[in-house]
């Protein structure tokens, strides 16, 4: 891909506000940046679109957009577009986006792993001018859907922007000053460690929490008996209702990182299972602390 560092993408970065912004894909992320982006006057003008009709007249009727976008080729021509949506959807998205918008347009995204669509979406941009860096706020809910949308999602977060070497000068610091903008906390970092660091942290353990509930009996998990759960139980259930769409890309998109986290529990698993089997109280306590100490 190109890198074009044109001066109208420089000129942004001491801009007091963009003018317009365009999120594609009114979720609960999307909505909730979007809300963000209000909160904190960033832009003068706010567009969204979404599959769903009825997502974008809620939005529209909820002041959370201010414009609707129902076809690319329309789109008024954004500062900045982000991707908002489930990651399997990347790649067509930018396939249609490619003869839509102009070199001085930054393309971004949030997704929570880079992997597969990160290394795709290089690969289309590849001949082109359009100007592309990709970020991941570490943000979320296991809520779904624009009616869950939180105003102050992005405040006070840290937000990873990826490959910034690959992208241009000027995109890089219209990106940063975004984040910045709403009050999150720019880091950089490499698509590779950022996956291998996701992995080993939220991916799994988002993984062992749809596993945990997948391996309860129903009768736990029936409407009678949360009152009478513990708080890691509620926590593991939390997280397993989080949108399995989502989840599905995350985890094919990471699926070699994941896989050998993967192996590491069933090792240890498999260790722990032996160590009370023995009902050998001193090393099993032994174990037991020397994973307390580890944090």
């Amino acid at each position: 891909m190109k890198c074009i560092d044109s001066l109208n993408l420089l000129d942004h970065t001491i801009m007091k506000k963009f003018k317009n912004i365009l999120i594609i894909g009114l979720g609960m992320m999307g909505g909730s940046l979007c809300k963000s982006i209000k909160k904190n006057n960033v832009s003068e003008k706010i567009s969204g679109y979404d599959v769903d009709v009825d997502t974008l007249e809620y939005a529209k009727n909820n002041k959370i957009i201010d414009f609707i976008v129902k076809d690319y080729d329309m789109m008024p021509h954004p500062d900045l577009i982000i991707l908002c949506t489930p990651i399997g959807s990347y790649k067509e998205i930018i396939k249609n986006l490619v003869t839509c918008i102009s070199k001085k347009t930054l393309l971004s995204d949030i997704g929570s792993s880079k992997g597969k669509s990160h290394t795709e979406i290089h690969k289309i941009l590849r001949n082109t001018n359009l100007n592309y860096i990709s970020s991941h706020p570490m943000v979320g809910s296991e809520k779904a859907g624009i009616g869950n949308y939180i105003n102050d999602m992005y405040e006070d977060k840290p937000v990873f922007i990826i490959d910034k070497n690959k992208s241009s000068k000027g995109s890089y610091l219209l990106l940063k000053k975004f984040w910045k903008s709403l009050g999150s906390t720019p880091y950089d970092i490499d698509y590779k460690k950022h996956d291998l660091l996701m992995s080993q942290t939220s991916h799994i353990a988002h993984l062992m929490a749809f596993i945990f509930v997948q391996s309860l009996p129903q009768s736990i998990i029936t409407k009678n008996l949360p009152i009478l759960l513990g708080g890691g139980i509620k926590e593991h259930i939390r997280l397993s209702k989080s949108d399995p769409k989502m989840w599905t890309d995350i985890f094919i998109n990471n699926k070699v990182n994941i896989t050998k986290a993967l192996d590491r529990i069933q090792k240890n698993t498999s260790g722990a299972k032996k160590l009370i089997n023995s009902i050998n109280e001193k090393s099993l306590y032994k174990y037991l602390k020397s994973i307390q100490n580890k944090t």
